[in-house]
């Protein structure tokens, strides 16, 4: 289901360019014109070295959900952080620059709660439940605990989800949390919002003309690949998927994948990371070494798969097609070692219980035509779903 998008503010350096500026702990916080209960505040007071509040209120029984999501989305947090634990990651995937001090690691953010709660449920993306990124699980700590000291207050029930995924039950999902769930018996109030993931919207009429020529598409596909690079068979049948509807499960990998792909590397960005000296670049190799290996065996770390990373070879569309499709001469729906090709083989495992139904009462056109209205209707890329809770003791 479709919801309304919040205004809430996202952090300034989105998370999804983790190589430019997302990276995390240690908590410099300040929060401004935060408004407890009726909204009526005394004058800024400190509330340690590093943290200022802005208006707050007096004594509260409660704070409902939905005013609890009025403070979250209209105040902001800067949040200074480091990424120091990256240099326990595999050598092979992490590599230290040569020059580093004392600010190598760290980094600044700032936006609404609401926001950066966001950017940490990106940050922890998950693929089949194996994190991509390191260092995601201690932004969120960053961040929940810059909700509970400084904003909501530690002493206040309440409970926030971010949640993220490019469509529903899809096994490439990110989650973020501040606060403690509820206890069972509990009275909650909870609401629940989106705000922007920062990734586009998947084209829809680019997905349904290709899921309903899935035929015409795949051929046309793989001639592309083909002229990009020699060592594809451009007479490549059908790809090795489960059931009947192998191309178009393809094709909507494709179309899913393009977006996804993009939305974690920006190309131009990216490129910018890319081309650049110090831990930026570094950051951003290491996010397309481990984006790739948790898909599959594909790996950039081999001399024919590396170039694109290479300062003075640096492309990132280049390196954008390969975490999509694979290396030259090795994309193979079979052995899903590609984004498009793993999400291929997500989609009929995602919607099997709805495909199972639609295949018992349609057939032909209409069926296809069905299948394709399911996913479409839970494609939510561009959205990460907020929800609040708050209770009573």
């Amino acid at each position: 289901m479709r919801r309304s998008n919040s205004n809430a503010d996202r952090g300034v350096s989105t998370v999804i360019d983790v190589g430019m500026a997302l990276l995390f702990i240690t908590a410099s916080v300040l929060i401004l014109g935060v408004y407890l209960g009726d909204g009526t505040g005394d004058p800024a007071r400190e509330t340690g070295a590093d943290a200022t509040v802005v208006g707050h209120s007096g004594e509260h029984d409660g704070l409902s959900a939905a005013r609890a999501t009025e403070v979250l989305s209209e105040s902001t947090i800067s949040v200074t952080y480091s990424v120091e634990d990256v240099r326990t990651e595999d050598d092979e995937l992490f590599d230290e620059p040569v020059i580093t001090d004392a600010s190598t690691y760290r980094r600044t953010d700032h936006g609404s709660p609401i926001g950066l709660l966001a950017d940490a449920a990106l940050a922890n993306h998950r693929i089949d439940g194996e994190p991509v990124l390191a260092y995601g699980d201690e932004y969120e700590e960053a961040v929940d605990w810059a909700i509970r000291e400084n904003l909501l207050g530690a002493e206040r029930n309440f409970y926030v989800i971010a949640e993220w995924e490019p469509y529903d039950g899809a096994r490439i999902n990110g989650t973020a949390t501040a606060g403690e769930r509820p206890p069972p018996n509990a009275d909650v109030s909870s609401t629940t919002t989106t705000v922007p993931s920062g990734f586009e919207s998947v084209d829809e009429d680019e997905l349904e003309s290709n899921w309903i020529a899935a035929e015409d598409w795949w051929d046309g596909w793989i001639d592309d690949m083909a002229d990009h690079w020699s060592d594809v068979n451009d007479s490549s049948d059908v790809p090795g998927l489960t059931g009947s509807d192998n191309k178009s499960y393809a094709a909507a990998g494709a179309a899913i994948g393009e977006t996804v792909v993009d939305g974690f590397f920006p190309p131009a960005t990216s490129q910018y990371a890319l081309e650049n000296q110090g831990i930026n670049r570094e950051l951003k190799v290491y996010h397309y070494r481990s984006m790739v290996e948790t898909v599959g065996d594909f790996s950039f770390r081999s001399p024919d798969t590396h170039p694109p990373l290479v300062r003075h070879r640096a492309n990132a569309q280049t390196a954008n097609r390969r975490v999509l499709h694979g290396q030259e001469g090795g994309y193979d729906f079979t052995d899903a070692d590609a984004l498009a090709a793993w999400i291929g083989a997500d989609i009929p495992r995602a919607f099997a219980e709805e495909f199972a139904e639609i295949d018992d009462e349609y057939d032909g056109e209409e069926r296809d035509r069905r299948k394709l209205e399911t996913v479409l209707e839970a494609l939510s890329i561009e959205d990460v779903t907020i929800t609040i809770q708050t209770w009573n003791e």
